[in-house]
Protein backbone atom coordinates (compact mmCIF):
# COMPACT_ATOMS: atom_id res chain seq x y z
CA UNK A 1 0.00 0.00 0.00
CA UNK A 2 2.84 2.53 1.10
CA UNK A 3 4.53 1.63 -1.86
CA UNK A 4 1.21 2.94 -3.91
CA UNK A 5 0.97 6.03 -2.50
CA UNK A 6 4.88 6.84 -2.80
CA UNK A 7 4.51 5.79 -7.13
CA UNK A 8 1.36 8.39 -6.86
CA UNK A 9 3.27 11.50 -5.50
CA UNK A 10 6.35 10.87 -7.60
CA UNK A 11 5.91 13.30 -10.25
CA UNK A 12 4.71 15.88 -7.77
CA UNK A 13 6.68 19.23 -7.63
CA UNK A 14 9.27 19.33 -5.06
CA UNK A 15 7.43 22.85 -3.83
CA UNK A 16 4.31 21.00 -3.34
CA UNK A 17 5.89 18.14 -1.51
CA UNK A 18 7.28 20.46 0.93
CA UNK A 19 4.26 22.52 1.64
CA UNK A 20 2.52 18.94 2.68
CA UNK A 21 5.72 18.08 4.82
CA UNK A 22 5.41 20.94 6.86
CA UNK A 23 1.52 20.63 7.78
CA UNK A 24 2.88 16.89 9.62
CA UNK A 25 4.52 19.37 12.31
CA UNK A 26 7.03 15.82 12.84
CA UNK A 27 9.38 16.74 9.81
CA UNK A 28 9.98 19.74 8.12
CA UNK A 29 12.45 21.02 5.21
CA UNK A 30 14.61 23.93 6.23
CA UNK A 31 18.11 25.07 3.96
CA UNK A 32 17.74 21.61 1.81
CA UNK A 33 16.92 19.23 4.61
CA UNK A 34 14.32 17.38 6.25
CA UNK A 35 14.70 18.02 9.51
CA UNK A 36 12.79 16.21 12.53
CA UNK A 37 10.60 18.45 14.45
CA UNK A 38 9.21 17.83 18.10
CA UNK A 39 5.72 17.39 18.95
CA UNK A 40 3.73 19.54 20.59
CA UNK A 41 2.84 17.44 22.86
CA UNK A 42 6.46 15.76 23.84
CA UNK A 43 7.65 16.06 27.41
CA UNK A 44 10.89 17.87 26.15
CA UNK A 45 9.12 20.73 23.85
CA UNK A 46 8.14 21.36 27.25
CA UNK A 47 11.46 21.57 28.93
CA UNK A 48 12.35 23.68 25.92
CA UNK A 49 9.87 26.36 26.24
CA UNK A 50 10.85 26.68 30.26
CA UNK A 51 14.26 27.67 29.37
CA UNK A 52 14.42 31.51 30.28
CA UNK A 53 15.32 33.58 26.94
CA UNK A 54 18.08 36.59 27.58
CA UNK A 55 17.11 39.66 28.05
CA UNK A 56 18.91 42.57 26.08
CA UNK A 57 20.21 45.27 28.70
CA UNK A 58 21.71 47.91 26.30
CA UNK A 59 23.65 47.94 23.41
CA UNK A 60 26.13 45.42 24.28
CA UNK A 61 24.82 43.72 27.71
CA UNK A 62 22.74 40.44 27.77
CA UNK A 63 21.29 39.08 30.84
CA UNK A 64 20.37 35.36 31.37
CA UNK A 65 18.11 34.76 34.44
CA UNK A 66 18.17 31.30 35.52
CA UNK A 67 16.45 31.49 39.03
CA UNK A 68 13.27 29.94 39.85
CA UNK A 69 10.98 32.62 40.18
CA UNK A 70 7.81 31.22 42.23
CA UNK A 71 9.59 30.04 45.24
CA UNK A 72 11.65 31.38 48.14
CA UNK A 73 14.98 30.76 49.38
CA UNK A 74 15.66 28.92 46.37
CA UNK A 75 19.54 29.27 44.46
CA UNK A 76 20.23 30.65 40.97
CA UNK A 77 22.43 32.41 38.88
CA UNK A 78 22.71 35.64 37.16
CA UNK A 79 24.95 35.04 33.74
CA UNK A 80 25.80 38.63 32.42
CA UNK A 81 27.49 38.72 29.31
CA UNK A 82 29.31 42.03 28.10
CA UNK A 83 30.15 42.22 24.00
CA UNK A 84 32.59 44.80 23.06
CA UNK A 85 36.26 45.07 22.52
CA UNK A 86 36.79 42.04 24.54
CA UNK A 87 33.69 39.59 25.81
CA UNK A 88 32.98 39.16 29.77
CA UNK A 89 30.81 37.05 31.75
CA UNK A 90 29.53 37.93 35.09
CA UNK A 91 28.35 35.35 36.71
CA UNK A 92 26.42 35.56 40.22
CA UNK A 93 25.16 33.35 42.11
CA UNK A 94 21.79 34.36 43.82
CA UNK A 95 19.40 33.64 46.16
CA UNK A 96 15.59 35.19 46.36
CA UNK A 97 14.79 36.64 49.89
CA UNK A 98 11.84 38.20 51.28
CA UNK A 99 12.08 41.28 53.78
CA UNK A 100 8.75 42.15 54.94
CA UNK A 101 7.13 43.35 51.67
CA UNK A 102 9.90 43.23 49.62
CA UNK A 103 11.63 40.73 47.60
CA UNK A 104 15.10 40.78 46.24
CA UNK A 105 17.92 38.72 45.02
CA UNK A 106 20.55 38.44 47.64
CA UNK A 107 24.45 37.74 45.54
CA UNK A 108 25.77 35.02 47.72
CA UNK A 109 28.96 35.11 44.79
CA UNK A 110 30.49 37.14 42.19
CA UNK A 111 33.15 36.25 39.46
CA UNK A 112 34.36 38.11 35.98
CA UNK A 113 35.60 35.92 33.29
CA UNK A 114 36.64 37.24 29.79
CA UNK A 115 37.13 34.99 26.58
CA UNK A 116 40.69 35.63 25.52
CA UNK A 117 42.35 35.24 22.37
CA UNK A 118 43.03 31.33 22.87
CA UNK A 119 39.09 30.62 22.47
CA UNK A 120 39.52 29.99 26.05
CA UNK A 121 37.31 31.33 29.34
CA UNK A 122 39.77 33.03 32.16
CA UNK A 123 38.54 34.36 35.42
CA UNK A 124 39.03 38.16 36.30
CA UNK A 125 41.25 38.59 39.37
CA UNK A 126 41.41 41.73 40.98
CA UNK A 127 44.08 42.24 43.69
CA UNK A 128 44.22 44.85 46.17
CA UNK A 129 46.97 47.59 45.99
Amino acid sequence: MSNEIIEKFKNLPDELIHHIINYTDVVVYRHGKYINRLNNEDKRYKLLRNIPKPIRLGLYKYLLRLVNKKEENKPGYFIEYIIGFSIKANIKFVTREKDGFDRYFEIKSYVQYVFDANNNWSQIIYYPM
